[in-house]
């Protein structure tokens, strides 16, 4: 067996793989592989599984988790009951994180004699990374300072492989890595001297010294600090022409490191285990990628390339180009329409404002379709081929989700005006996947938010049993624990399910005041098992979620769903956005996620002009910077004007207040609150907005 935890959660034996995405099982095996063949207390393994507040029945569920664990490892014998708690049994090699780090060592103990051997070993150690540590699971205790450790290594081991490259001669290869590395980690001085380095062993004196004068001004803006001394001396010996070899710098606890640059001590990140030390630690990864710099050859003496002219200062080719990856055909074309509207009509709000570095905004547009017709992949290519530095989309969690490897492998930002599900929180995404659409999560708070006003002190949930649905059950929960409400009743049902009799009786039987109503289709055949109980939204109340908003006109007796609410994510822009939306497209009927592609567009904007730079990397490493912590704006050219004169800004847009976390999720939620009229139609009858805080 090999247990891959150096990514998403996969168990690898007799030739398949088995990926685990249930979050309290992978908190369960991540507790027992921080400590491998030692008992971990009973105690210990329920803080781990419930961070917070755990139930009064969270042993005997942990019992069950053990056994869910246990069937899939395929051994019952892997994990033993030992003294009030359980033991997970691993050999050193079947471990991938222990593998990384005897490759470490190995690679380290190299350095001080065949540095080719010893690229070779980092090459080899960092070649076992998938993703975050994990996959990203929301961690406590023990191990997420594991999950800690381990990124920081991984961000050790690339940054002493690229001293190792260079002290090889290899350092044109390493300029256009170095360069995204510098766009994303901004505040890191050893990186900026990496780069100064590659540049003048290259003959590019002159641009090395622009390094330099980038990070100065980096550093005193962001930090009020100059640089130390070991960039100053690289600066000086490239002003006096001096020559310079390069030595790895020794490892390891004992070793002497470059002056530290300031940087906050690591800590806990919702949804994803990264220390500020790394974040964004996948685009170092992508760039390389990207850019085909895996290999060790030596360094050639290849011609230089013509100068591309841009904007001073600008990383790319100087013009933003943003690709729409948005469904043109297929089920969800209706959300397509509106989306491509308000990305369109956002691109000519940028172009009307002087555009970005001094460009134009170019745009270009693709169909990506739905989840059952497989033509989002070669549209992506498409997009990428066309340059593409920010692509906008896509629609579905499940369009996504498959193409995200492919947009960020190839370094291109993305954002989407419409994603909600919890497993793009989690997802390897290089640091470059973005949204500005709330995500589940916070839907369930809207929900819990509209419970509590209406002094609802008891709740039944009836869901499906997904992520989904875990999702939204999470937020309502944390709304009403502080509101003093419970959850009395919670039935969960299968995909396949077709009877759901019993289901409604256990329901109904909790005699809850509210009720919960989390799936899609199926719903209508929920509804119809609790009138035949008598139980409608006239004797109860009743919340639905975005998957089951729908009218129901035609399926329900008249009243059944009469005085139910239900959330969807959404500002209302108001009338002027609407007319300007339908100006650019007469035939637009709802404009659902509209606001949130216009907002996704001029996010983007910004970012490139904040980090004078259109590589999606670049892009990326500002888009937070943007959106939180400086002068409020609510227009690209308001905005942009401030960013220009060297302000910080946080622009608040159309879609509602902006501001990203660490895994590019909007900290705060805007939501219609829509009631069902005695047809069982619905309509929007207010706003409500929430935050994850």
């Amino acid at each position: 067996m090999l247990l891959r935890i150096l990514g998403p959660i996969e168990i690898r034996q007799n030739g398949e793989a088995v990926r685990l995405t249930a979050p309290k099982t992978c908190a369960l095996l991540a507790a027992l592989v921080t400590c491998p063949n030692e008992p971990v207390v009973l105690d210990g393994l329920v803080d781990a599984v419930w961070p917070s507040d755990p139930p009064p029945s969270a042993a005997d569920n942990l019992r069950v988790y053990v056994a869910q664990l246990r069937r899939v490892l395929g051994d019952g014998a892997r994990i033993a009951s030992v003294n009030r708690g359980y033991a997970l049994t691993l050999d050193s090699d079947e471990l991938d994180a222990r593998r990384f780090e005897d490759l470490l060592a190995e690679a380290r103990r190299r350095r001080t004699g065949d540095l080719q051997s010893a690229a070779a070993a980092y090459r080899d150690a960092l070649a076992l990374w998938r993703g975050p540590v994990f996959g990203g699971a929301d961690l406590s205790g023990r191990a997420h300072e594991y999950a800690v450790r381990l990124e920081e290594e991984r961000a050790a081991a690339v940054e002493e492989r690229i001293d190792v490259e260079l002290a090889l001669g290899r350092h044109s290869p390493l300029i256009g890595e170095l360069r995204g590395l510098v766009a994303a980690h901004p505040l890191r001085e050893r990186l900026h001297g990496q780069l100064m380095l590659a540049l003048y062993r290259s003959g590019r004196q002159a641009e090395a010294l622009e390094a330099y004068r980038n990070a100065r001004r980096i550093l005193v803006e962001e930090l009020g600090l100059d640089p130390g001394p070991e960039l100053r001396a690289i600066e000086s010996a490239i002003l006096a022409g001096e020559p310079m070899g390069v030595s790895p710098a020794p490892t390891g606890p004992g070793s002497t490191r470059s002056p530290a640059v300031v940087v906050p001590s690591p800590r806990r990140v919702r949804g994803r285990v990264r220390p500020i030390l790394v974040a964004g630690l996948g685009v170092l990864v992508a760039v390389t990628a990207a850019l085909g710099l895996r290999g060790s050859s030596p360094e050639g003496s290849p011609p230089t390339p013509p100068r591309v002219e841009m904007a001073k200062g600008a990383v790319g080719d100087g013009v933003l180009t943003v690709g729409t990856l948005l469904p043109v055909t297929g089920s969800l074309y209706f959300l397509g329409a509106a989306t491509a509207a308000g990305a369109d009509l956002a691109v000519q709000d940028v172009n009307a404002a002087g555009g970005v570095l001094g460009r134009p905004v170019r745009l270009v547009r693709s169909d990506s379709g739905d989840p059952a017709r497989d033509i989002a992949s070669s549209a992506v290519a498409d997009l990428l081929a066309r340059k593409a530095d920010l692509i906008v989309g896509a629609v579905s969690n499940t369009v996504s989700l498959t193409i995200l490897d492919q947009v960020t492998e190839a370094g291109a930002a993305i954002i989407s005006p419409s994603n909600t599900s919890s497993l793009l929180t989690s997802a390897y995404d290089r640091g470059l996947y973005f949204r500005t659409a709330p995500g589940d999560d916070l839907q369930g708070r809207a929900i819990g938010r509209l419970i509590a006003e209406n002094h609802d002190r008891t709740v039944a949930i009836m869901a499906l049993d997904d992520p989904y649905s875990e999702s939204v059950i999470g937020g309502i929960e944390s709304a009403i624990t502080r509101t003093g409400s419970r959850v009395v009743r919670k039935v969960t049902y299968d995909e396949d399910e077709t009877r759901f009799a019993k289901a409604v009786n256990t329901v109904v039987r909790g005699k809850a005041d509210a009720l919960v109503l989390i799936g899609f289709e199926e719903t209508a055949e929920i509804v119809k098992e609790l009138r035949r109980r008598g139980v409608t939204a006239g004797t109860q109340h009743w919340y639905l979620v975005d998957g089951n908003l729908s009218d129901y006109s035609a399926d329900l007796p008249r009243g059944t769903l009469l005085g139910a609410r239900g959330t969807l994510a959404g500002a209302d822009a108001g009338e002027e956005f609407a007319r300007r939306m339908r100006a650019m497209d007469p035939s637009l009927g709802d404009l659902g996620y509209g606001p949130e592609a216009y907002d996704a567009v001029i996010l983007g904007a910004l970012a490139a002009e904040a980090a004078r730079g259109d590589l999606g990397q670049s892009v990326a490493a500002r888009l937070r910077d943007v959106s939180s912590g400086g002068r409020r704006c609510t227009s690209y050219r308001e905005c942009s004007a401030l960013v220009r004169s060297g302000l910080d800004i946080d622009y608040d847009g159309l879609s509602g207040r902006i501001e990203f976390d660490s895994n590019g999720d909007v900290t705060e939620g805007t939501f219609g609150v829509y009631e069902y009229a005695a047809d069982n139609t619905y309509s929007r009858a207010g706003t409500r907005v929430v935050t994850s805080r």
